[in-house]
């Protein structure tokens, strides 16, 4: 049959001879009364991801203009966190730009109680929106992905494809190559959708802290910049924010609430709960059902694999870990992790390690329950326990070792890796340390001691605490007294670390007593070399060589070369401040020989310290700067910033002592850095008068006199007399050199009785003469 058509009818011949004319060339704006427009707006309230919406918005624009074929962007992203919403926003605000049609269809993917949607179906729909007759629309889903294209081709077309769950559902819904420059496809979606081809693949992350309480107090009507009652009520709400997981799936219906209750309260209720939103019955639903329709939709091994990452006691983990649980290969562990992370169910962290959304664990967990025997669980974690205490025990002889280390030492390729592996790993060991120790895992305070002395070194003092407590009340739980002597020594170090003197003592004290009891004679020397340390910052020379004395006898008995070193170093470091140089230099050098035959990288550190300091009194700078510098490197690969600090800061007195002033000002500037950045303020006042010392050199008395009055508040505020009488006397030399003898009498003074106190009968000598020398 012959047919024909004028002006912009396009026509079709369908089946034997029918002929359908079809006039749907002609743009919205000549069919009155006609918008084809189902675009759902976008929430009322809508909070965060602004940046992101511009640089989206900007994106696809620039997409358009150069032509590119398909323009597609992809929001994904875990249920919950919004995608939704931000693409819809998106679409509102490039709408202008398509005259002619603005389409959403909802794929279903994961829709409760519903399977996704069959491409074809998608397809019939649009064509229909599009104006086709149902007798028009083809059959077969690639006829119909034809007649769909064809239509697009000379149009300016947005397309929001919501909810998808495989790139399949998508690919047909996309324009063709005619339609480049013309028509945008906006997909939102909880996998990736590695498959299709994007202009943007963009992630919609977590609302950061702030937006999500803003989020929360404009849900409950109440705006944010009127205030929030002060900064209680605002960390409240922060709380409340966080057990929502900072997702508006669940920030939407606990700002509700916020409209007629008290945040107190409701924080209350939520952290009562076994999961935040127990107690809110459809927001609870809602999450769970996120969470469950996202799990269901996944095969069986990422099933598997998502429930042993629950067994993980967490906070996250890396593949080594899951697949020690798991029992299987680590790069298969990986590959599993990854397509986890695709679809988001796990979040990425630095350094290739995983968590889970903080508001789902609760469920998954729950699911763990009901599926997995508690057999399977234990003997899981009790192989991620012996992986970690393995790992953990090649970082500490590579970080702590005194010897230089091997390259590729079991899984790191040198220190700086496992230092690195450390600073990740932080949480998950704390987790699973504790979790060892409450399971009664008889390696479980192997572990846990470890994880807590990398947390010491690395100068995160409150975990190790809060780590170290625990390793003490299993202890108790068990009756091991050597264990609880042990853990009341690393809390009396951290006691003594923040100068809380008296508390330290006592936890010194009951040590010594229970490792004396238990027979563990290296443990009791370390609790005496405690309390030596505590007596030296005091001052009382007589008491710390009693203790450091007992230490010593202790280590021999116990045949502990770095107990022996520790006791030697103490004992040499009272010996250099009575001004007994020669006995120094021996305890040093005999500490440096015990703490390499014992590999303690850290005491061998400490000695080499002290030689520094002997030499550099008797004039040996080019030993000094030695023994300096080797110290530096053992602490930089410790992650030893304390001790760190204190090394540079020597070699920044050698430098300025031979006259390098720009390069002595580098050494305590860095020093000042570290100490600062450990709360150190004995070091921060040794590094303040170092660089006090430099502006002098560089003939600066004035801010020298500045700098030393800032080391001298830093040492009064500590109680530290030894420094504070050092301090005294150097700002009383400046003093009397700036011609002001009156406040020269009074810091003379004032070293004197300090050094009288402390029984420096040469310095206090020294001292009366100067003052005996000013001018009346």
């Amino acid at each position: 049959m012959d047919a024909s058509a004028s002006g912009r009818a396009q026509q079709a011949v369908i089946g034997q001879g029918v002929q359908h004319n079809h006039f749907y060339g002609a743009p919205a704006a000549e069919r009155p009364g006609i918008e084809l427009n189902t675009l759902v707006p976008p929430p009322s309230v809508l909070v965060g991801h602004a940046g992101l919406l511009t640089d989206l918005a900007a994106v696809c624009e620039a997409a358009l203009t150069e032509r590119r074929s398909p323009a597609l962007a992809l929001l994904y992203g875990t249920g919950g966190v919004g995608k939704s919403a931000l693409a819809r926003a998106l679409a509102d605000r490039l709408a202008g730009a398509f005259p002619d049609a603005r389409f959403e269809v909802d794929l279903s993917g994961f829709t409760p109680g519903s399977t996704p949607r069959e491409p074809g179906e998608v397809l019939a729909e649009l064509l229909r929106l599009a104006g086709f007759d149902g007798s028009d629309v083809p059959t077969g889903t690639a006829g119909k992905a034809q007649l769909w294209r064809a239509w697009l081709a000379d149009r300016r077309v947005l397309l929001l494809v919501d909810n998808a769950r495989e790139a399949a559902q998508v690919e047909p819904l996309l324009p063709g190559p005619a339609s480049a420059g013309r028509c945008l496809v906006l997909v939102t979606s909880r996998h990736r959708l590695t498959g299709l081809d994007a202009v943007v693949r963009e992630e919609v992350s977590l609302l950061p802290p702030d937006e999500a309480v803003e989020l929360l107090l404009r849900i409950a009507g109440r705006s944010p910049a009127g205030g929030t009652g002060g900064a209680g009520e605002r960390e409240v709400l922060h709380q409340l924010a966080r057990l929502c997981g900072r997702l508006p799936l669940a920030l939407r219906p606990v700002g509700a609430l916020l409209a007629d209750m008290d945040p107190v309260d409701l924080l209350a209720v939520m952290r009562s709960a076994t999961r935040p939103l127990e107690q809110l019955d459809d927001a609870d639903r809602e999450a769970a059902t996120a969470f469950e329709v996202s799990y269901e939709a996944l095969s069986a091994d990422l099933q598997a694999m998502l429930r042993t990452c629950v067994w993980h006691p967490g906070p996250d983990f890396d593949a080594a870990s899951i697949a020690a649980l798991a029992g299987m290969p680590a790069q298969l562990a990986t590959v599993r992790l990854v397509r986890l992370l695709q679809r988001s169910m796990l979040t990425s962290l630095p350094q290739r390690r995983y968590v889970f959304h903080d508001l789902f664990v609760a469920y998954a967990r729950k699911l763990v329950s009901t599926q997995d025997s508690r057999e399977a669980v234990e003997q899981g974690r009790r192989s991620l326990y012996r992986h970690l205490d393995s790992v953990t025990g090649t970082a500490h002889a590579l970080l702590y070792g005194a010897a230089v280390p091997a390259s590729g030492t079991g899984p790191f390729d040198n220190p700086d890796h496992a230092r690195m592996w450390c600073h990740a790993a932080f949480e998950e060991l704390c987790g699973a340390a504790r979790s060892a120790l409450a399971e009664g895992w008889e390696s479980g305070a192997g572990l846990a001691r470890r994880t807590a002395r990398l947390l010491y070194v690395d100068g995160r003092e409150e975990q190790a605490a809060s780590l170290y407590a625990d390793i003490l009340a299993a202890a108790e739980r068990a009756g091991d007294e050597a264990g609880r002597g042990r853990a009341r020594t690393a809390l009396a170090d951290i006691a003594r670390d923040r100068r809380r003197h008296d508390e330290a003592v006592a936890g010194f004290e009951e040590a010594a007593a229970l490792l004396r009891l238990a027979g563990d004679r290296a443990g009791e020397a370390d609790a005496l070399r405690g309390l030596g340390e505590v007596a030296r910052a005091r001052g009382d020379y007589a008491a710390a060589t009693e203790h450091f004395e007992r230490a010593l006898r202790c280590a021999r008995a116990a045949d502990d070369p770095a107990g022996q070193g520790y006791a030697l170093t103490g004992l040499a470091h009272v010996a250099r401040a009575r001004g007994e140089h020669g006995r120094a230099r021996e305890g040093f050098r005999e500490a440096v020989e015990l703490q390499r035959r014992a590999d303690d990288g850290i005491g061998l550190a400490y000695a080499l310290r002290g030689l520094g300091h002997v030499a550099r009194a008797a004039g040996e700078l080019d030993a000094a700067t030695g023994y300096f510098g080797e110290a530096v490197t053992l602490h930089r690969r410790a992650g030893n910033r304390f001790g760190q600090a204190f090394a540079l800061t020597a070699l920044g007195t050698i430098a300025c002592e031979r006259g390098r002033h720009e390069e002595a000002a580098a050494y305590f500037g860095d020093a000042l850095v570290l100490h600062r950045a450990v709360n150190n303020p004995a070091g921060e006042a040794e590094s303040s008068a170092g660089l006090a010392r430099v502006a002098l050199a560089q003939g600066d008395p004035e801010r020298a006199a500045a700098g030393l009055r800032d080391a001298l508040a830093l040492l009064t505020g500590i109680g530290d007399r030894p420094r504070q009488a050092a301090a005294h006397a150097e700002l009383a030399a400046l003093e009397a050199r700036l011609g002001r003898p009156a406040e020269a009498r009074e810091h003379y003074t004032a070293a004197h009785r300090l050094q009288t106190a402390l029984g420096l009968t040469g310095a206090a000598a020294r001292t009366e003469q100067a003052l005996r020398d000013l001018p009346a």
